[in-house]
């Protein structure tokens, strides 16, 4: 059996294990590939060269110069063009000091090689006059990958690099390359005229060389149209196709018998446009690069080699890589993030002057959603509460992908922050089939070495020899007519995909008996990744499929569970309450734990019903706490009714009652296993839940919850007497200035959060509502309640200290009998209803 997390290696066993082919970055289409300096006097250079060419070229640093952070982004920071490892990249020629070296620690702590070396026919010095054109901008972390690299423009006769250091260009499966990188096989300096001295035919050689310079040119210009502003799976194997057929078309005749006659399927005529005039423009240039290449040649090769493919074998060289040899991956975090994330909110790692010159450079960009306060009228306290604020709230923006709502600034940066390759490989996805619903993905372990560090990352429990299958799609969340749209673009219009996923959909008889087709583990992944993307109505049905089958499936019980309490935070926006869906998730657990008791999640939610009261409004006669009582607390309120701060004259506890909750809490974690940090999956706090502390049960739930807080809620938020509101969690929170000392931007998955103040011996925290842009914190006892599930708010940084507080996420609802009734009306509908991806019922 294969574990859920385990890591495969992505080798060829057939082949000794050699390297998996070649990945590529999908910047290439905004002028990484052979030409894209920032330096003025190149770019008169390039206008000297060729204007035609210069205006075909989409230079990605034109529009970078003024601003200090797309500067780093887009100038400095680039990867080794085999490995993938992060460089400094400087033009010999700029005298100002990068970005990269004026943000304090960055480049010692997140940039692993600071003198990339450009290849060998090119000089990063623009004012070389030797280089005939512009600089290829080829970047190597070693000689080693710049011989890999190199080595793959030609073929087994390595005597073609004689001028340059011919004996380092092994042809060991290891260091071999089935393919050089785009911007390397564009350099046009490798096509410099030849030394007089060397050659008697200078002329021809001169006039060679410029016609192969023409003829690579002019397949770049088509390349660029064709591809856009964006490099997706089918313009990448369009770009492999061409390289491979110059370089190495001798190879494609094994390439194709390797794979089974499926492969060989007939091309759409737009599939055809495309690659037959590349097939022409390649042809002319190979036959250009032959006639060079034979002039250095003392004997002539094999003349089974000097045969350039058929256009058909291009074309199906083309249809393979396209559907059979390319899939997605995405790097570890770029440097930027682990800067921002890690550097930027270490106290140990930067003083307070570095960190406020780090945020003056990442602040300049003005597309941040970032509170840019005066920090000039401001104490000294108060400005480093301001600087951690902006770190973490920086950390933030630069790694999530919910800011991309924020504008087009932060779109932009995020799409480059976010590097994604296409792995090429005839051999890793020999085994592989495409799935919608698949069982491993590309991942990559080492982020120093990204991609010489590919493995299968195994997505579900499989049995042993069963990781056969990854998804071609980059989009998943469509529905089954949608995903066969893509499919047909992608495998040709006679692919119908058989995968698990696409038969269940595609069920349409409504009889659940045909549903026994589909194994456990099977229907397992389905709603496995139904409850992944969302579709939490469609992961119900499926797990009471299972259910049926095994109704003491522990696993399967909670994780139904779930899904209904997913479905509870989607009915509130639109009907004000959880419309019965979180009752019901509690009535589901409560079912659970009768039949299993022993299952940790089960029994978990069923101590928390017990402890917070919430078992008790599954009765329908049980009657309504706190909804006849009044409460005399003052507040205020804030953003018409979605947020609520106690006043000081009427605390919710005592400076007693919070030390006690301090101290008891404290030896709680002292005599267990300490405060958590991994309960929270998408936004972690150091904490410990009140339901385990057994000395806080009576004065939470009776006197605290029950005699205050729910009266008071029920007031701010005037609900009738067929709502009520629910906690679902609570916790006792540690913030620590020398630990974890904030908490990011998020949303809780609550409708309502609210958070208790039990200290002020600390400075800085509180809760930042990110709509108010101020920051709320009650006084020692005092509370602040918000809508958790729609409001963005962030725990600010506490500067010095350690804050202590309670927080809550709590959920509205129906209660009554009326409640009982709709949950199993919903229930029935779910169940019995002809089921489909992608759409919500009840």
């Amino acid at each position: 059996m294969i574990s859920k997390g385990t890591h495969k290696p992505l080798t060829d066993t057939a082949n000794k294990g050699c390297a998996v082919g070649w990945c590529f970055i999908p910047s290439w289409t905004k002028g990484a590939l052979s030409c894209g300096s920032s330096d003025r006097s190149k770019q008169e250079h390039d206008n000297n060269v060729s204007r035609k060419r210069q205006k075909l070229m989409m230079e990605p640093s034109s529009h970078h110069n003024n601003n200090k952070l797309e500067r780093l982004l887009f100038d400095e920071i680039r990867q080794c063009d085999v490995c993938g490892k992060n460089l400094l990249y400087r033009l010999a020629t700029c005298e100002e000091k990068s970005v990269a070296e004026a943000l304090p620690k960055f480049i010692e702590r997140h940039i692993t090689c600071q003198s990339p070396l450009s290849c060998r026919w090119c000089n990063n010095d623009t004012s070389d006059k030797n280089n005939t054109y512009p600089c290829c901008e080829s970047i190597f972390c070693s000689d080693k990958c710049r011989t890999r690299a190199e080595c793959a423009l030609y073929d087994d006769d390595a005597t073609t690099m004689q001028a340059n250091d011919p004996t380092s260009c092994s042809r060991d499966a290891e260091t071999k390359l089935l393919m050089p990188p785009p911007k390397l096989f564009f350099c046009r300096n490798r096509f410099q005229e030849r030394d007089s001295n060397k050659n008697n035919e200078v002329a021809d050689d001169f006039d060679l060389a410029k016609e192969a310079v023409q003829s690579l040119a002019a397949i770049e210009t088509k390349l660029r149209v064709l591809c856009g502003n964006n490099l997706g799976l089918e313009e990448c194997a369009l770009l492999i196709t061409t390289i491979i057929s110059v370089v190495s078309p001798w190879w494609v005749d094994d390439f194709l018998q390797s794979f089974s006659g499926d492969a060989h399927q007939d091309g759409s005529a737009y599939e055809e446009s495309l690659t037959e005039e590349l097939w022409t423009m390649a042809r002319s240039h190979w036959s250009i690069v032959m006639l060079l290449q034979s002039k250095e040649r003392s004997n002539d090769t094999d003349t089974s080699k000097r045969l350039f493919m058929s256009y058909g074998m291009f074309c199906q060289t083309y249809l393979c890589i396209k559907r059979q040899c390319i899939s997605r991956v995405t790097l570890p975090d770029h440097p930027l993030i682990q800067y921002s994330k890690d550097t930027l909110l270490s106290a140990d790692e930067l003083l307070d002057e570095e960190r406020a010159l780090a945020l003056d450079i990442l602040l300049e960009h003005p597309c941040l959603p970032i509170n840019r306060h005066a920090q000039s009228k401001t104490s000294t306290d108060q400005q480093s509460i301001i600087r951690w604020r902006n770190s973490a709230h920086i950390a933030h923006w630069l790694s999530n992908a919910a800011s991309l709502e924020e504008g087009k600034g932060v779109c932009q940066i995020q799409s480059h922050l976010g590097r994604t390759y296409f792995v090429f490989s005839p051999w890793a996805y020999r085994k592989m089939q495409h799935s919608c619903c698949p069982v491993a993905m590309l991942d990559i372990q080492d982020s120093v070495s990204p991609l010489d560090s590919l493995t299968w990352l195994s997505l579900h429990d499989v049995e042993e020899g069963n990781l056969t299958s990854y998804s071609a799609l980059g989009y998943l969340e469509g529905d089954a007519r949608s995903r066969a749209v893509e499919l047909k673009k992608l495998f040709g219009s006679a692919f119908t995909c058989s995968c698990t996923r696409c038969r269940y959909e595609n069920d349409n008889t409504g009889d659940k008996g045909g549903k026994s087709r589909f194994d456990q583990l099977q229907l397992k992944s389905l709603a496995d990744l139904a409850m992944q993307h969302g579709r939490f109505a469609d992961a119900i049905g499926l797990y009471e499929l299972i259910l049926e089958s095994d109704p003491c499936d522990g696993n399967v019980l909670h994780a139904r569970a779930a899904a209904v309490l997913g479905t509870a935070s989607n009915s509130f926006g639109d009907k004000g309450h959880c419309n019965g869906n979180f009752l019901r998730a509690q009535c589901l657990w409560k079912e659970a734990g009768s039949k299993c008791s022993d299952h940790p999640e089960i029994a978990l939610h069923v101590d928390k019903q017990r402890v917070y009261g919430t078992v008790d409004s599954l009765d329908d006669n049980h009657e309504i706490d706190g909804s006849s009582s009044s409460s005399n607390i003052q507040y205020s309120t804030h953003l018409n009714g979605k947020c609520f701060v106690t006043s000081k004259a009427t605390p919710i506890l005592s400076e007693d009652e919070c030390k006690f909750i301090i101290k008891t809490a404290e030896e709680h974690c002292n005599s267990s296993t300490g405060w958590t940090t991994t309960r929270h999956y998408a936004v972690p706090t150091t904490d410990i839940p009140i339901h385990e502390i057994t000395k806080l049960h009576h004065l939470f739930t009776k006197k605290l919850w029950s005699g205050k807080i729910r009266p008071l809620l029920r007031q701010q938020l005037k609900l009738s007497d067929n709502r009520q509101i629910l906690i679902h969690d609570a916790f006792v929170v540690r913030y620590d200035s020398s630990k974890q000392r904030y908490l990011p931007p998020h949303l809780d998955e609550s409708s309502h959060s609210f958070i208790i103040a039990l200290n002020s011996e600390f400075k800085g925290g509180g809760t930042y509502i990110h709509e108010l842009g101020i920051v709320l914190s009650p006084t020692v006892g005092g509370m602040v309640s918000f809508e958790g599930g729609s409001l963005l708010h962030s725990g600010d940084p506490v500067v010095s200290g350690i804050r202590y507080c309670i927080v809550a996420f709590c959920y509205i609802d129906k209660v009554g009998e009326q409640t009982a009734k709709t949950a199993e009306v919903e229930k029935v509908n779910n169940t019995t209803a002809p089921f489909s991806f992608g759409f919500q019922f009840g």
